[in-house]
């Protein structure tokens, strides 16, 4: 029995002229496990988007079998989540089907202890890494119970052991009886399926048995690309060690000799909301060599890199880069945000100062080393692009800089089997050319690829392939793992501590704890009014802040601006954040004061305390101003305190509650939770942009070195029209998920 038909689907993006699907034709049958394979942008993720409903073909026809439920991952995890907390996320698709309470409740733990994600269920979703956000895209969409799942990429950014993991869970799915269709670059994703559909510029070019495709060679080769060589460590040991010796031996008969140490963390470490990511990390890379960071996801592998790029903050140890380090980010779709290709490629150099042909000549260089050619993809829109498209143009923007450090956070994820290849023999080249180069990976023959392994599992360094080879050379003098580095301003080898370079740490800092303070997931001591229910808590706000508005007596909006000083309190805001929040509005608050002493009018008969022209002074004048700034002052108070003592989820629970009986007069209740609920997700989503936007502009020098205030506001003017643009995307992706979560 057919689970769904696709006959002769073509399909094109609004102001291209290319077809990103051309007359494709199959039949997927219920039961059956088909992997999509194809080059990057080939038409898999395209497709998979018309199956599903969310684009449109231009011609042809999809038919699914009736009363089949489609359920999609995306490729890109993060616009999957709806839900600020990780076990709201997974429960929102069952929640939807009008399930009972009790049954979403066990679909959730369900799905969550399914992917291991069970343990993160009252987590914030936007403090997760981007392997542990690819498995909870997945637990929330395996909570509809779809008889139909698509999975784009859904397990690119998985390690090994997390991938074995979720094998055994699509098999369960599948010998259920449910259809799946696994979008994939990886062989032994393909092994799982039955059929394998394969694809080519929008075309598909076979479609056939996995028995079938393997005997294909030519096939194979062109899915998988080739296969990369291991380093020889041992002979890379050696070559390191000779030139530190030759270095020391230099410096001691006095001659200006540069150390071979580029990088150098010491006892670096660093935490998210007082929680431990990153604990006593310490190495030392040198010049001239290609270091894999692995571990398994969420073991603190991209805040390492971030901390080497100067994007946080490390709260002790000291970091030291002999040259400003440059970042390929794991979340390549936050990197882009010129409209054209080969436009955002050149953000980087023009802000170095490089201009015209020589401009056009480096654009082109790095767009041709980073497998993305310059003669194809330079007036292709950003937008149009594939997700391995995005990742290959996001690094030839990265390699425009031309920076002695670089690093690479997941550079091969979502990428085909040639491209993949390119990108690794990219690597090899910028070390062979006496670079710095350290890249995160979960694939073992990349890290094999490497000369070097450095471990991390919980936030620890757990092994370091360079210090077992010292073991074997004993006798060798070993690479320093922990540098003494002179901080001499006149000296050739200084290196700088790496925070010194850059100004947006900070920034970054900031806007996440604003996140966390506005979505209520910022740890607190459990103040009185929190230990209330929810319920009580928003009647009890709405009381208190709907008096402080109506009262107009300045004695009565005295008592007001008291009661809300201890509500605050009450609630566990600090009044030293109160007090700096009044200050910043004083400014307006005075100019409306004085427009009130200008344009409202005096009693009759009444006392004037000055008058010039048709400005005056009285008391009735004086007794509203001081109203209105005791009205204002108070609401402010309440609004903080509330925000404060009720997280997301508690409101929406309240809300849930209170509105229950307008659900009896058929009033769509449901409709404004989701709104409320959305507002909550799209804060961090939006603060999300906004960090990913300033970690590429300051990488690719748009910030400067913005000290003083104004400096600062003109800094952040280029996030503007790029925020918007994102804002629009991650909009539009939500509202996607929204749709395949079942909401109607």
């Amino acid at each position: 029995m057919s689970a769904l038909f696709v006959e002769n689907i073509t399909f094109s993006y609004p102001n291209s002229e290319k077809k990103a699907v051309d007359n494709v034709s199959f039949t997927i049958e219920k039961g059956s496990y088909t992997a999509l394979v194809g080059a990057n942008g080939s038409g898999k993720s395209t497709l998979s988007k018309i199956i599903c409903g969310l684009e449109l073909p231009s011609s042809g026809k999809v038919t699914v079998q009736e009363g089949s439920r489609i359920g999609l991952v995306f490729q890109s995890p993060k616009n999957q989540l709806v839900s600020s907390i990780v076990s709201r996320d997974t429960a929102f698709g069952p929640q939807n089907l009008g399930i009972k309470k009790s049954e979403v409740e066990l679909r959730t733990i369900e799905c969550l202890s399914v992917t291991d994600m069970l343990d993160k269920a009252l987590s914030s979703t936007s403090a997760l890494s981007l392997g542990q956000t690819q498995k909870v895209a997945v637990s929330g969409m395996l909570a509809i119970w779809p008889d139909i799942l698509i999975l784009d990429e859904a397990l690119a950014m998985l390690d090994e052991e997390s991938r074995k993991n979720m094998y055994e869970i699509l098999s369960y799915w599948h010998k259920s009886g449910n259809t799946i269709i696994h979008i994939t670059h990886s062989l032994d994703s393909i092994k799982q399926a039955d059929n394998v559909i394969a694809m080519e510029k929008g075309r598909m070019i076979f479609y056939g048995t996995t028995k079938a495709f393997f005997e294909d060679e030519e096939l194979v080769e062109k899915i998988r690309g080739p296969e990369l060589l291991p380093s020889n460590r041992t002979k890379v040991f050696e070559k390191v060690t000779a030139e530190q010796n030759a270095v020391s031996d230099s410096e001691n008969t006095g001659e200006n000799a540069e150390s071979l140490s580029s990088l150098v963390f010491d006892n670096v470490c660093f935490s998210y909301d007082k929680k431990s990511s990153v604990k006593n990390i310490s190495f030392s890379l040198q010049k001239g060599t290609l270091t894999a960071l692995s571990g398994p996801s969420g073991a603190g592998k991209s805040t390492i890199l971030e901390l080497a790029a100067g994007l946080l903050e490390r709260e002790s140890g000291t970091i030291y880069a002999k040259n400003r380090a440059s970042l390929v980010q794991q979340n390549c779709e936050s990197a882009l945000f010129e409209s054209f290709a080969a436009d955002d490629v050149a953000f980087g150099p023009k802000n170095q100062g490089v201009k015209g042909k020589k401009l056009k000549a480096l654009v082109k260089d790095s767009m041709d080393k980073a497998s993305i050619p310059f003669s194809e993809f330079a007036d292709r829109h950003t937008s149009e692009l594939s997700g391995g498209e995005q990742r290959r143009l996001a690094i030839a923007g990265i390699l425009a800089l031309n920076s002695e450090i670089v690093l690479f956070d997941e550079p091969t994820a979502g990428l085909d089997g040639y491209a993949r290849y390119n990108v690794m023999q990219m690597l090899r080249k910028l070390a062979d050319e006496g670079k710095t180069v350290l890249f995160s990976t979960h694939k073992a023959d990349e890290i094999a690829f490497s000369d070097r392994e450095i471990r991390i599992k919980n936030g620890c360094l757990v092994s370091d392939s360079q210090v077992k080879i010292f073991e074997q050379k004993a006798e060798a003098t070993p690479v320093i793992q922990k540098t003494s580095v002179t901080q001499d301003a006149h000296s050739t080898n200084v290196a700088l501590p790496v925070q010194d370079a850059y100004s947006a740490a900070g920034m970054i800092s900031s806007l996440r704890n604003s996140s966390a303070k506005l979505a209520g997931h910022e740890k607190l001591n459990i103040s009185p009014v929190q230990k209330l229910p929810p319920v009580v808590r928003i009647l009890l706000f709405l009381t208190i802040f709907t008096l402080t508005l109506v009262f107009r007596n300045v004695w009565l909006n005295t008592a007001m601006f008291v009661l809300s000083l201890i509500y605050c309190k009450l609630c566990g805001f600090k009044f030293k954040n109160l007090l700096s929040a009044e200050l910043k509005i004083l400014p307006f608050l005075l100019l409306f004061t004085i427009m009130q002493l200008v344009f409202r009018p005096s009693l009759p008969d009444e006392v004037h305390f000055t008058t010039w022209k048709w400005f005056t002074i009285s008391p009735s004048k004086l007794l509203f101003c001081l109203s209105s700034l005791l009205r204002t002052y108070a609401s402010l108070a309440i609004i903080s305190g509330f925000f404060v003592s009720i997280p997301e989820y508690d409101l929406i629970d309240g809300l849930k509650i209170l509105l229950t009986p307008l659900e009896k007069i058929k009033i769509p209740v449901r409709y404004f939770i989701l709104i409320i609920e959305i507002i909550f997700r799209f804060i961090p989503i939006l603060i999300d942009e906004a960090c990913g936007i300033i970690k590429t502009q300051v990488i690719r020098g748009g910030m400067g070195q913005a000290k003083t205030r104004m400096q600062k506001i003109k800094a952040v003017i280029p996030l503007v029209v790029p925020l918007i643009i994102q804002t629009i995307k991650r909009s539009d992706a939500l509202a996607a998920a929204v749709t395949m979560r079942g909401f109607k």
